[in-house]
């Protein structure tokens, strides 16, 4: 016979299924649209707010180069009627002045830059300062305007970071800091070069330093809508100017790979040259006197080589043309590593970026040249081009986004391969000498070792203080062995910590010395110095202190030697694990 009230309990339960099935289809759905809304809200935001920003930035610059260049009040003229157009001084002292006006303002004691940001999407617990990057920003593009023989990519890229870093602040999202920031990112590479694959990848590649599926759309939205707005706002703004005729890649590939180490010595010698002048204005005792001595010197070589001062992109342009002459290609080169180390360097702040395309550039085009005749027609634009490539590559860190930038500028697929060439020779080389890039050395100068990873980071970031349990047994100094038995046997431990009046960590008595002493107080027994932490040690130095140690728990005290709490082995790995899960769900996510 038919169970009804079976049939019918078994028609309730596919229901309730469905319903539920179908709530849980609702609410992915209603979670996956809001968060596409976000991606693309935040993606187009970034993106049309870093495009206006780099491109003000830009011509603002070139507005006030072209008033330098063109003035006519500034003249000293000599006796032989010859005449020396000193205004490039005078700028720059403006420059200098107001920019150590802007720092005591707004109490800026370190600019930021890339370093900056690459560091803040290792970690969270040291976010981005908007005060200090806006300002940060804003000083640069001073510095350039004055004249100063700096760039605006580092500023501009670290500018997109912190704009980003302030956004997540206002809305509530999923998406994490870093996805934020390196919208930022790739949004400023993208409007600086007008090349949104290079800004994705450089944001992957040399800011995050990971692939991860979430970060993908929004950071290539951002990229994409700086790139698509600049053309559409500013279509006449492009940097460079590179049409290249390609010869057959057979024929200058000795050339090409004979260049690469010559170019790996040129950015070491820039990385080096700008490492050396900023720790030796650390250590000057009057830092406000510095920005002047770097506005006079760039000044007064900046009236006799004009090329030298601001941004450099015309002079770029013109030695990519071929207009400059070997002997002053060689000049130039050598002008610049010494005027931008001095400029960034003693505080006219501004980026490497620009000043290693300069450098890369005039290197290349002075080979190309030198060599032209024994190879092929047309490979000084190309060794031009691949230079350029090549020291950008070795300075920020990132040989895959310098390839791009050329393929995207030239839409040459046999120009990038040449390039790369180059690119990873010269990269291979400074790595293995200097650094990643000038910024990872930054950070390696402050204690800051990104090749750990960031389990390492976060391990050191995090201190004893933060897992301290109170799991453990205080006792005074005259407590007998066998009341701390008693006392052991009720916690169910075998170690016990004695402590002062104004609890002072004297020492730690375990059981069998407990039971040695018997009616005796255990004080006499006890370990006086045993293993102990500071509630300020990272994690990382407590799991190194902790090799070789057997036992229940660890004592961990304040500076003035006050027990605060205890941790075992136990607490240390689930930290360690826990951090470290944390960190791959993140990568992967």
């Amino acid at each position: 016979m038919f169970n009804w009230a079976w049939a019918q309990q078994v028609k309730v339960s596919i229901m309730t299924t469905l319903e539920s099935g179908a709530q849980r289809v609702l609410v992915d759905t209603k979670n996956v649209s809001l968060e596409l809304l976000t991606i693309v809200f935040v993606g187009c935001l970034i993106g049309a707010v870093m495009c206006v920003v780099a491109d003000g930035f830009v011509m603002g610059v070139s507005a006030f180069g072209q008033w330098r260049a063109e003035d006519t009040l500034m003249v000293w003229t000599l006796s032989d009627g010859t005449t020396i157009a000193y205004g490039s001084v005078v700028f720059l002292w403006v420059a200098a002045g107001l920019v150590v006006v802007l720092k005591k303002i707004l109490s800026i004691q370190a600019y930021a830059g890339p370093a900056d940001t690459i560091y803040a999407a290792q970690q969270t617990l040291e976010p981005l300062d908007v005060k200090r990057g806006i300002g940060s920003t804003f000083i640069a593009f001073i510095c350039a305007s004055g004249g100063a023989s700096v760039g605006q990519y580092g500023p501009l890229v670290h500018f997109g970071g912190t704009i980003g870093i302030w956004l997540k602040r206002l809305l509530a999202s999923s998406m994490s800091h870093e996805i934020f920031l390196g919208c930022g990112v790739a949004a400023a590479i993208s409007a600086g070069f007008n090349a949104p694959l290079a800004g994705i990848v450089f944001a992957h590649e040399a800011v995050l330093r990971h692939f991860s599926i979430r970060a993908v759309a929004p950071i290539s939205i951002a990229a994409i809508s700086a790139s698509a707005l600049d053309k559409a706002w500013f279509p006449s703004n492009a940097s460079f100017l590179i049409d290249a005729p390609m010869p057959p890649l057979a024929e200058i590939l000795p050339a090409l790979i004979l260049m690469a180490p010559a170019l790996s010595l040129i950015a070491l010698i820039f990385m080096l040259t700008l490492r050396r002048t900023q720790q030796f204005a650390a250590k000057v005792n009057r830092p406000m006197l510095l920005p002047f001595v770097a506005a006079t010197l760039c000044g007064v070589v900046g009236i006799w080589l004009p090329q030298v001062l601001g941004l450099g992109v015309d002079s770029v342009n013109q030695m990519l043309g071929g207009h400059y002459a070997l002997g002053l290609l060689l000049v130039l080169l050598i002008a610049k590593i010494l005027m931008s180390s001095a400029c960034i360097g003693m505080g006219l702040f501004g980026g490497v970026f620009s000043p290693a395309i300069f450098i890369g550039v005039a290197a290349g085009a002075f080979f190309g040249q030198l060599v032209e005749s024994m190879v092929v027609p047309g490979f000084a634009l190309v060794a031009a081009v691949a230079a350029m490539a090549a020291v950008s590559a070795s300075v920020i860190g990132a040989p895959i986004t310098a390839t791009l930038i050329v393929l995207e500028l030239t839409q040459s697929y046999e120009l990038a391969v040449a390039a790369m060439i180059t690119v990873m020779i010269c990269s291979l080389v400074t790595h293995r000498v200097f650094s990643l890039s000038f910024f990872d050395r930054q950070l390696l100068d402050r204690g800051v070792d990104l090749r750990e990873g960031r389990e390492a980071i976060a391990m050191k970031q995090m201190t004893v203080n933060d897992i301290v349990t109170q799991d453990h047994i205080v006792l005074d100094a005259t407590a007998t062995g066998e009341q701390v038995v008693v006392l052991m046997q009720q916690a169910q431990l075998t170690e016990a910590y004695l402590c002062d009046a104004s609890g002072l960590l004297m020492g730690k008595a375990m059981i069998h010395q407990a039971l040695t002493a018997g009616d005796e107080p255990v004080l006499g027994h006890m370990s006086v110095a045993p293993l102990r932490f500071f509630d300020t040690d990272s994690l990382t130095d407590a799991m190194e202190n902790t090799r070789g140690f057997v036992g229940e728990s660890i004592p961990v005290v304040a500076a003035s030697g006050k027990l605060v709490g205890s941790v075992t082995e136990g607490d240390l790995f689930t930290a360690v694990i826990g951090l470290q899960q944390k960190i791959r769900a993140q990568e992967r996510s």
